[in-house]
């Protein structure tokens, strides 16, 4: 089960690092690849390629992480650090709801959730997930128990 963990301040700015970028100012997106590195506050992404979509005022509004896997981390104390992993991370800025797509796993201290779709809400804390019904897989979910 998943436990509260402080997210990533709205205001806190992005920072990517990676081995190359791609900019087009009339589209209005960025693009990044080798090695990509997204920072925000307390969480973290891990990715091949990065796609970047802004509004209007330049702000990000939603990245497409790719990779194989693409990995996702949240530092909280103790065992409340969450990652996760999937093929493609989306991540929407504004709204701070991520979704895992593809061989998804999330985890947190011993507990840990796998499917083909996985969507986290940072600020509730809350997940969803659901399996794939074109090949008849489905959401397995593994809960910590406390050891005597």
């Amino acid at each position: 089960m998943l436990v509260p963990v402080t997210h990533a301040n709205e205001t806190e700015d992005l920072f990517i690092d990676a081995d190359n970028q791609d900019i087009d100012y009339k589209e209005r997106t960025l693009y990044f690849s080798g090695n990509v590195i997204v920072k925000k506050g307390n969480i973290s992404i891990f990715a091949e390629e990065l796609f970047v979509e802004t509004d209007e005022n330049d702000d990000a509004e939603k990245l497409i992480a790719k990779g194989s896997p693409a990995k996702f981390s949240q530092l909280g104390e103790g065992s409340l650090n969450i990652s996760s992993e999937a093929l493609e991370i989306t991540y929407l800025v504004n709204t701070e709801i991520l979704t895992f797509k593809e061989n998804a796993t999330l985890k947190q201290g011993g507990s840990e959730v796998t499917g083909n779709l996985i969507e986290f809400d940072l600020v509730a804390q809350r997940v969803k997930a659901a399996g794939d019904e074109d090949e008849n897989s489905r959401v397995t979910t593994r809960l910590k128990v406390k050891k005597n």
